[in-house]
This record gives C-alpha cells, sequence and structure tokens, in this order.
C-alpha cells in the first residue's frame, strides 16, 4: 500500500464518527475516544505492509519474527499484562525506545537472514519503514526456540476481526485495546490483545489463526 493508502486508512477513522452525527458536532476527546474503543483504526494492510516491506528489506521471503507488537494510536495506556508472559516478549516490553504510537504502528523484533545469533527492532508506520536498531542477545537466549516464520501466522490477515472480537468477548463498559502481541508461548504461536477500561482490564488470546481462544480479566 503507497503513502496515498495509508492517507486513506486514516481518513477510514474519520468515518468512525459519521454514527455520531457530522465529524464537526463531535468534541475531539469524543471523538478520539471513539476511535480508540474500535480498535483505534487498525486493519490487516498494516501488518501485512510491514511484514512485506521488511522482507523486502531484508531480503528475506519469510520473515523470522521473534515478538511483533501492533499499537493502536495515541496509545498513551499502553500495556501489556500477562500470567504466563514469555521471557522474550518481556525483554520486548523494556526496551528503551517507546513502543507507543500517536498513528498506527508495527513494532517487529526479527533475526536477519544468515545471522543466527542477532536480533534487530524494526517499526512501521504509514508507510514508512524504520532503520534496523541492533537488540543485545544474550547467550542464554534460545532464539531457535522462541522465533517463528511470519508465514505461520495467517491471523495478521483478520486483524479488524481479532479487534472487533477483543472488544466483544471483554465486555468492557468503554473498553479500548491497547495493544495486539504476537509472540511464541512454549510450543504455540498466540495473537494477544490487552483490552482496558476505567475499571478493569482483560487479555483476550487467540491462535495464530485469528481463533479466539479465551478472555481472562486482570
Amino acid at each position: 500500500m503507497r503513502r496515498g493508502g495509508w492517507l486513506r486508512v486514516m481518513v477510514c477513522c474519520a468515518v468512525l464518527g459519521s454514527t455520531s452525527g457530522c465529524l464537526g458536532a463531535v468534541d475531539r476527546p469524543d471523538f478520539e475516544s471513539q476511535v480508540r474503543s474500535r480498535g483505534g483504526g487498525l486493519v490487516s494492510a498494516l501488518p501485512l505492509e510491514a511484514v512485506a516491506a521488511l522482507g523486502r528489506r531484508i531480503g528475506a521471503t519469510d520473515v523470522e519474527a521473534n515478538v511483533i507488537v501492533v499499537s493502536p494510536p495515541n496509545t498513551t495506556q499502553f500495556r501489556l499484562t500477562l500470567v504466563d508472559q514469555p521471557d522474550q516478549v518481556t525483554r520486548m516490553m523494556t526496551t528503551d525506545h517507546d513502543l507507543s504510537a500517536r498513528t498506527p504502528t508495527v513494532h517487529l523484533r526479527v533475526r536477519p537472514p544468515d545471522r543466527p545469533r542477532q536480533l534487530d527492532d524494526y517499526s512501521f508506520t504509514l508507510g514508512d519503514l524504520s532503520a534496523p536498531r541492533p537488540v543485545r542477545v544474550s547467550a542464554r537466549h534460545d532464539l531457535d526456540g522462541e522465533n517463528f516464520s511470519v508465514s505461520e501466522v495467517p491471523g495478521l490477515s483478520r486483524l479488524e476481526d481479532i479487534v472487533d472480537t477483543a472488544l466483544v468477548r471483554s465486555d468492557l463498559p468503554d473498553g479500548q485495546l491497547t495493544v495486539l502481541v504476537v509472540s511464541r508461548f512454549g510450543p504455540d504461536i498466540r495473537m494477544v490483545a490487552n483490552v482496558l477500561s476505567p475499571r478493569a482490564e482483560t487479555v483476550v488470546e487467540f491462535d495464530r489463526t485469528g481463533a479466539f481462544l479465551r478472555v481472562r480479566q486482570v
């Protein structure tokens, strides 16, 4: 998707305001809250184009990822709370660069081709792929056990359904999706969403195909 295509994606966010009448009649804070409550305008094109751009950059036909983080816009409440959080997700969440975003963003931690003991971080926003940021890898990190091929996660092409399901299954008034994480949890690849409201928080889990698994209040 070219830059003009990403502009159309952002314009689609504005269309969400039409259910409350003319956009000009809605206060900006209320409008932004409506957008966030509907997944922040996240669409499947975002991760798919991120992976395609990264594959072209590093010369990989199938990108090998360690962790993928999808951030809705204006994620000032960005957080992830998991009971069984894998080490690689914890390392990604405690990185020294900010994972929150003003616009829909994909953060990817990947292993470059032919460099088995290296990881690089990239971010993809509005059609632009960042330069690589090297990641410190310890001898105790099991990259072979942690990594996965992006082709193993067809659920990335169902992002809209995943966001809608996460919000419905959470059943939280004023709930907003704050982050979606893709990673290995033991032998399985899962897609995990955090939904946050002023009074409660849930974790909604999906398998690698995007099929709903469970919801937990935390």
